[in-house]
């Protein structure tokens, strides 16, 4: 009966503990969400994808644009955290004497970007940034072709892994003006004895909500 009754009483402590933590996190998740930003952007983007098959090393630039929000949660003084999540379009045409080409490429990246924010004025602020950006191709093709010519079928891994940084300034706290690049450090070539890299380029303006 005795060991029955301090099951009951351990219990009901574990519980009171439980509801103790639980809301220790919402309050915690409330004071982080309070301090949350959103930004919304697009811009320009330069795509420089770098080919190596030994010995022999070839680059090629595409431009592109692309669209991207961001969610910045201020974990503490004026480092914060913003995860992301934009559409980047790259294209290019090559037109030559005996040979035409249409490349288009379209691909879905996610960021995760730590920053430090720098107070210049009350309206004018200067921030560095840096992380991983995860990114999943959604097309990339040769539409010159007829028909046109998947690269990711048999050449391209859709996944791919990049690191990078750049910096951005906010106006008024209403505007957001942000360069970066980004370096692929995996080789998403699918072909025995080639390794290729994209390097990516950004210049996007955007707005605070």
């Amino acid at each position: 009966m005795y060991y029955f009754n301090s099951n009951i009483y351990l219990c009901k402590v574990n519980t009171e503990i439980m509801k103790k933590l639980l809301l220790l996190a919402i309050m915690v998740m409330t004071a982080i969400m309070a301090n949350a930003q959103i930004s919304v952007q697009a811009g320009y983007v330069l795509n420089t994808c770098k080919t190596k098959i030994s010995p022999d090393k070839y680059s090629n630039s595409y431009n592109g644009i692309m669209v991207a929000a961001d969610y910045n949660l201020n974990l503490v003084g004026n480092l914060s955290v913003a995860p992301g999540l934009g559409l980047d379009y790259s294209f290019e045409d090559i037109t030559e004497e005996d040979y035409k080409e249409k490349y288009r490429e379209l691909g879905l990246f996610a960021p995760i970007d730590v920053n430090y924010s720098f107070p210049i004025s009350e309206d004018f602020s200067l921030s560095v940034f840096a992380g991983p950006t995860f990114y999943y191709g959604l097309i990339s093709k040769d539409v010159a072709e007829k028909p046109s010519y998947n690269y990711y079928s048999d050449d391209n891994k859709r996944f791919d892994l990049f690191l990078g940084g750049g910096l951005w300034c906010d106006i008024n706290r209403t505007i957001r003006v942000k360069a970066g690049y980004k370096l692929g450090v995996t080789n998403n070539c699918k072909i025995d004895g080639v390794k290729q890299r994209n390097n990516f380029f950004s210049l996007s303006v955007g707005f605070l909500f």
